[in-house]
């Protein structure tokens, strides 16, 4: 693993722990239009839920744009609500890094601001097989469920 991969896999636990942090105990935030599933935007509900080690319970994938290289790529889950398989929004947060490669398709104008959102799982996965986007397991553990999106 390159250093700046590091760098970035440990500025996300830090940016994970401030955002926990930052929610009140006993408050809920809801954050609109905040996580990709299946190719439907979800809102959320940050909590102050973080976990030290994986949880006794299932996890889902999720995968974190935040440390990527380009702004504008929202989080994409590897399942939604009525998924057989969804956990109730506990995750395990994958980091996902744009290759360079990924940078020249993703921004081809050079604005820093990726020019089409990835959606699914699939579509990131199909991008990794591309080359244009590595992936990095963390020890990042939270929960935070996934809410039907409500327009403002």
């Amino acid at each position: 693993m390159r250093s700046h991969q590091c760098a970035a896999i440990f500025a996300t636990a830090i940016a994970v722990a401030l955002v926990s942090s930052s929610v009140e105990a006993g408050q809920a935030t809801r954050v609109q239009g905040a996580i990709w599933a299946h190719g439907v935007i979800y809102d959320t509900v940050a909590t102050d839920t973080s976990f030290n080690a994986p949880p006794a319970h299932a996890t889902d994938v999720i995968y974190s744009f935040d440390l990527s290289g380009l702004r504008g790529q929202r989080s994409v889950s590897s399942v939604a609500p009525g998924d057989a398989g969804y956990n109730g929004g506990r995750w395990w947060v994958h980091l996902a890094v744009f290759t360079e490669l990924g940078l020249g398709i993703h921004d081809p104008d050079g604005d820093g601001v990726v020019n089409f959102e990835l959606t699914s799982e699939e579509q990131v996965l199909h991008h990794v097989d591309l080359g244009h986007i590595e992936i990095f397991t963390t020890e990042i553990f939270f929960e935070c469920p996934l809410l039907k999106h409500v327009d403002n």
